[in-house]
């Protein structure tokens, strides 16, 4: 039985409801037959003490190599959109500020590694996932829910994380990419693979006329707004010796995206930002049944924007982590850790505090007791600016048989107060206190007839949330939040296609005033098909949503996006590339400014690629 779930990607405009957001998925679900079509062997590292995805008690999504190089995704938060209870929601097109949603989950209640490091901006208390570059990944990992009790703050919502490229087949390979708006990408890489070590070399370059950002037509403000990026990548592996083994990767980018001023006249307004890091890795086996992990990492992400209120923010994390994994028989293993990190950030604003560091002790114990399977996790951490924190999680899994089974889970969770929130000048507030959570889910997965299917329900309370208090003009821990949803996926063969179809149901409320928050869709339903015609790979994507809110409970009209993309391989050495998004150019609204106005979206957008290896 293959209790994996699947991966897709997708994207979409008319008015959908409940109801025919499920007979959708019930048309496209029914009256298929296959096999499994995941490997039980695929290794969630994420999830600690390197359990197969067909172990893993919590819900956790795989995109491989191949899954992001069919997908044509713009960028990680693309791609990222695929994932059931995943949702995005961009400011303008490419190189816009964008917030990635997880079961309703916002960007700081996620964690975001890349490697085994923790990324991501100080000031602002997210990772801007779309500033990453996409061709140096090699493998993501989403694991969903409750994680603080293994990783610490801000995993609420669960975790990603990125593993960046550290060899390849062949010698290397050079691609040009050319699409509307004048999109050019292009990039080369070197890599090569040895008995004792591996290594890959690239760097990539992307330029883009870009789109207007906004509705807005005043001041300047009806222009458009272009982005270009470069990037480099670095990655080894190295064999000391049959039980040690060294990684090593530093990724780092730096763009530029020029955008409109919502508040005024645009004077050729734009925003450089620039992240870097670095991860070294010794992992050794000191036994059969112990083995040492250690990460050493630095992140770096700096902003400088240029407009009539120029600003530079720049955040350093420098980090170490060791853990031990213990097989203490072949039904029990303990995982213990430690971690730390440091925190400084340089900025022209007159932080009065600009560092803070953080220490955490963790330990993951997981057992198999034949139809049942536990796992328990407790972690305390003590943090230089806001204090001590301890959370904990559990989950129990029941096999019904080899085709069904039933998880059941709890754990608390919580975020940090970023530097803004605490110390930014007349608005900071020292006092802030961590938001707190706490989550169930019961998920029931399986396999029928060949077809691969889960059904999730989960619920996560917030408590002390951050927000503005208007009696004292300071952040404030104010209101409560609850997050409770429904999703159902699955995927299926269905003659020579490959079909995975989800849906997902969100209600995301203000505990306190009953108002839907903001930016986060009701409902949601993703469908992917694709198959293979020898040489020949082609792929249909759709993605609709509907009842989005924003600014305090303004309802957007629903969309529905269809994209098609096909890759087409020469020969061994060349491979041909395209795709076009929202393929009947819908316009459509994730996001309003206010005043009648909106960040608008990119209508049809098609490129072509090509690719040579050698």
């Amino acid at each position: 039985m293959n209790y994996s779930t699947f991966n897709t990607k997708l994207n979409t405009g008319f008015k959908l409801n409940k109801t025919a957001l499920i007979a959708a998925f019930l048309a496209a679900s029914a009256s298929l037959i296959s096999s499994p079509v995941f490997a039980a062997d695929e290794i969630i590292v994420t999830a600690k003490g390197g359990q197969t995805l067909e172990d893993v008690l919590v819900t956790s999504h795989v995109l491989t190599r191949e899954d992001i190089e069919l997908s044509q995704a713009q960028d990680i938060t693309q791609l990222l959109d695929s994932i059931s209870g995943l949702s995005v929601r961009d400011s303008g097109g490419r190189g816009s500020v964008t917030s990635l949603f997880v079961r309703g989950t916002s960007n700081s209640q996620v964690i975001v590694l890349i490697d085994g490091v923790r990324v991501g901006s100080a000031t602002l208390g997210s990772a801007a996932l779309n500033s990453y570059p996409i061709e140096a990944i090699e493998r993501i990992e989403v694991v969903k829910g409750p994680l603080s009790g293994i990783y610490g703050a801000d995993a609420v919502g669960g975790v990603i994380q990125l593993f960046t490229k550290k060899g390849g087949e062949g010698r290397g390979s050079v691609r040009v990419t050319a699409g509307n708006d004048s999109l050019l990408e292009y990039g080369i890489s070197l890599h090569q693979e040895g008995e004792t070590f591996s290594f890959h070399i690239s760097a990539d370059a992307e330029e883009t006329d870009g789109i207007d950002r906004t509705s807005i037509l005043t001041g300047g403000n009806d222009d458009i707004d272009g982005f270009e990026e470069t990037a480099y990548s670095l990655g080894g592996r190295w064999n000391v010796s049959d039980s040690t083994q060294v990684n090593l990767s530093v990724l780092y980018s730096d763009n530029t995206a020029s955008f409109d001023n919502t508040f005024g006249n645009d004077v050729g307004d734009s925003s450089t930002t620039k992240t870097m890091s670095t991860a070294l890795q010794v992992k050794s086996a000191l036994s059969d049944s112990l083995t040492w992990t250690t990460v050493a990492g630095i992140n770096e992400d700096e902003t400088d924007t240029f407009s009539s209120f120029p600003s530079f923010f720049k955040t350093e994390r420098d980090s170490l982590g060791t853990e031990l994994a213990l097989s203490i028989n072949e039904n029990n293993s303990l995982t213990i850790g430690a971690d730390y990190y440091d925190e400084n950030i340089v900025s022209t604003t007159n932080f009065p505090i600009d560092q803070r560091d953080n220490t955490g002790l963790f330990a993951l114990l997981q057992s198999d007791l034949g139809a049942f399977s536990v796992l328990g996790s407790v972690r305390y951490d003590d943090n230089s600016a806001y204090g001590s924190d301890t959370n904990t999680s559990f989950a129990l899994n029941y096999d019904f048989d080899e085709d069904v089974r039933l998880v059941l889970s709890y754990g608390t969770a919580f975020v940090a107060p970023s530097f803004n929130f605490l110390y930014f000048p007349f608005f900071g507030n020292a006092d802030l206190l961590p938001e707190e959570s706490e989550s169930t889910e019961i998920s029931l997965l399986g396999n029928s007839g060949g077809v691969d299917w889960r059904v999730s329900f989960y619920d996560t309370q917030v408590e002390n949330l951050f927000s503005f208090d208007p009696a004292t003009f300071l952040a404030a821990n104010i209101g409560r939040a609850e997050l409770r949803g429904m999703e159902i996926e699955t995927t299926m063969l269905l003659g020579e296609w490959q079909v995975g179809a989800s849906i997902d149901l969100l209600e995301a409320t203000n505990r306190d005033t009953g108002v839907k928050l903001d930016d986060r869709a009701e409902h949601t339903v993703k469908l992917s098909a694709a198959r293979d015609f020898e040489k020949l790979n082609v792929r249909l994507d759709v993605k609709g949503e509907s009842n989005r809110f924003d600014l305090g409970g303004q309802e957007l009209n629903g969309f529905v996006l269809f994209d098609l993309s096909a890759r087409y391989k020469v020969n061994e050495r060349i491979s041909l590339m395209a795709n076009m998004d929202n393929i009947f150019d819908r316009d459509y609204t994730v996001e309003l400014i206010g005043f009648g106005e909106r960040y608008l979206t990119q209508g049809r957008q098609t490129k072509i690629s090509l690719r040579y290896a050698f």
